[in-house]
């Protein structure tokens, strides 16, 4: 990182946090012990990648889960998994008896109109600050999640945004204070944050879930407005990055942001995010429009990401587990990489 970018994101923090960057403000939990060089093939591949279903936990996804060793578990409520919230704890429970290592369970609650149907969570109004945070992701704890995937870090560019609702302003300077609070909050229930949608979903009126979003902007700008809130939420600790299915041309004019190294190298090096990166849904139609999802999956961890979200169809992961295996055993993903996906993983804490 030139000494140039370094003191603008420096600069950056420093006004969105009030002064100074700050730091996780609740002590950090133990690491959580895993199998990581000790791993094989196959659950190096099965540990890289989140998955949800449709539908109830039967015998058959039991068996499908334990064969393959995921180390992500979705659960949103699109894919109906459980009708109570005994049964989600259930369902997790029943899902980590057959994990031979850590299974992260995830869910999106960022309150608003993004919320898990579960009784016992509560649903704070946005925008939702540390306390109503804390609150939420406390809940999701007692029924035995690990990660709530916010917070939204987007820079809504004005209430057109397909974003707004549930982005935190349109300024840098007002999402950022606001983005590190709910890491604050989320960790304060000693949970692991996921700030989203790498690297910026605010500046578009166009869904992801249908097509492929291009924002033409420059570096300039991009830098300057996108991401000053990721570097807040990585200032306080954000345990993961989730990159968005976008087409940035300054970036890289010939892959989406998700699947390009370009982007890797700008969250790593010129942010320096030190934990784990995570895709957006590999089944989103950003992406099967134009590549099938287990390629997909294949080119985000070349790229540099650490796992790969399939978030709706068992078989549709399996074929992206068959794929990243594949692409190790052909040398196309480089075993190291994959190493350095599982090594990211095993070093979260929560």
């Amino acid at each position: 990182m030139t000494t140039r970018i370094a003191a603008f994101f420096l600069l950056a923090v420093m006004v969105a946090c009030g002064g100074q960057p700050t730091a996780r403000t609740s002590p950090p939990p133990t690491p959580v012990a895993t199998a990581s060089a000790g791993l094989s093939l196959d659950e190096e591949v099965g540990a890289v990648m989140m998955v949800g279903f449709e539908g109830p936990l039967t015998d058959a996804v039991l068996a499908d889960w334990s064969r393959h060793q995921f180390g992500g578990l979705l659960i949103v409520n699109r894919n109906g998994n459980a009708r109570s919230d005994s049964g989600l704890s259930t369902l997790v429970r029943d899902l980590r008896a057959v994990s031979r290592h850590r299974l992260i369970a995830a869910t999106d609650q960022e309150g608003g109109g993004v919320c898990l149907a579960a009784a016992s969570v509560p649903c704070a109004p946005m925008p939702v600050g540390e306390s109503a945070t804390t609150g939420m992701a406390t809940a999701l704890r007692t029924l035995g999640f690990d990660l709530d995937l916010g917070p939204v870090s987007d820079v809504c560019s004005s209430s057109s945004s397909v974003m707004w609702g549930r982005c935190y302003g349109t300024t840098p300077g007002s999402v950022a204070p606001a983005v590190g609070s709910v890491v604050d909050g989320i960790h304060a229930a000693h949970m692991l944050s996921a700030a989203k949608h790498f690297p910026g979903h605010g500046d578009t009126t166009v869904s992801s879930e249908t097509q492929l979003p291009r924002i033409d902007e420059s570096l300039a700008t991009i830098r300057a407005r996108d991401l000053p809130s990721f570097a807040a939420a990585i200032a306080h600790g954000t345990d993961f990055v989730l990159l968005g299915h976008l087409f940035f041309p300054a970036l890289d004019p010939h892959r989406s942001a998700d699947l390009s190294p370009a982007t890797v190298k700008v969250l790593r090096t010129e942010l320096g995010f030190k934990g784990a990166i995570l895709s957006d849904d590999m089944e989103m139609g950003a992406i099967t429009a134009s590549t099938p999802t287990p390629d997909a999956a294949v080119q985000f961890l070349i790229a540099g990401g650490d796992m790969v979200m399939v978030a709706h169809d068992l078989a549709v992961a399996d074929a992206t587990y068959d794929a990243i295996k594949n692409a190790v055993e052909s040398g196309r993903l480089p075993r190291a990489r994959l190493d350095e996906a599982v090594a990211a993983l095993t070093m979260l804490s929560g």
